[in-house]
């Protein structure tokens, strides 16, 4: 409860000091819109070109990319700082005092700041969905809904959880932010249908870095009924779980291996 209470109030001080800057919270908000805007519409003209991508509509397509948005800007809103302390917070000396206070280090890092720009993700992948949803007729249910929520908050931990793991190399060689954005680039895969992949990177995808489980399985559950929406919650509320814990044990048994760079 005190780290509960101690999370909360790091937030309030993060959010209130983003929101001194508004115009850059704004800007920074439209330009996510912009960014993910022009993606879309790459993918709009390739299905326009070719009717079918291995058997996925133009509309199904966007419902998978809009989904796709959900759970990385649940993580991009809370743990954005990882991204800094894998590149140069640690080269620069800005994790020492980090290690000076009474309170976990990963904790401090998570709890540090927050990006008002996944609004922006948000905003575009629920209106996706909508438009998407009525194009292709899903027919929803609670259970639908429900694993809809589910994927969007546990696979937002799940992604977290694997920044946390790559970020902690860092901890030992300073720098691990090439390594962090090469993993993290592979979600990219999972806004196309995994089928057209070669079966080692649908491997690669489910089973060792499982972004299709939290994003593609859900989005087949809802547009094709591929899979029963209570138990893939289940599944994925576990994968998510498991990867965090792993994640968070493998930093704290790094941290051993970490050295001031005395900058």
């Amino acid at each position: 409860m005190r780290y509960i209470k101690l999370y909360f109030t790091c937030l309030k001080r993060a959010i209130i000091s983003r929101l001194q800057y508004k115009a850059d919270s704004i800007i920074g908000i439209i330009g996510f819109l912009i960014s993910n805007t022009a993606t879309l519409l790459s993918i709009y003209f390739i299905i326009d070109a070719i009717p079918s991508l291995n058997g996925w509509s133009i509309y199904e397509l966007g419902f998978l990319y809009g989904f796709s948005m959900m759970p990385v800007a649940f993580d991009h809103f809370f743990s954005d700082e990882l991204w800094n302390t894998a590149y140069w917070k640690i080269k620069n000396g800005k994790l020492d005092p980090f290690f000076l206070r009474p309170i976990p280090v990963l904790f401090q890092i998570i709890a540090e700041a927050v990006q008002p720009e996944a609004f922006g993700e948000l905003i575009l992948g629920g209106v996706m969905l909508g438009i998407c949803a009525a194009n292709v007729g899903v027919k929803w249910s609670f259970g639908l809904i429900l694993l809809l929520v589910i994927a969007t908050i546990f696979g937002g931990i799940l992604i977290t959880g694997i920044k946390i793991f790559f970020a902690a190399f860092a901890l030992k060689f300073k720098r691990s932010g090439t390594l962090l954005q090469g993993v993290y680039n592979m979600i990219g895969y999972t806004r196309y249908p995994i089928s057209i992949y070669p079966l080692i990177l649908r491997t690669l995808l489910t089973c060792i870095l499982p972004f299709a489980v939290i994003i593609t399985m859900p989005v087949e559950a809802v547009l094709f009924s591929a899979f029963n929406p209570y138990l893939l919650s289940l599944l994925i509320i576990g994968v998510a779980g498991a990867v965090l814990v792993l994640s968070v044990l493998f930093w704290n048994w790094m941290e051993r291996f970490y050295q001031s760079t005395g900058s």
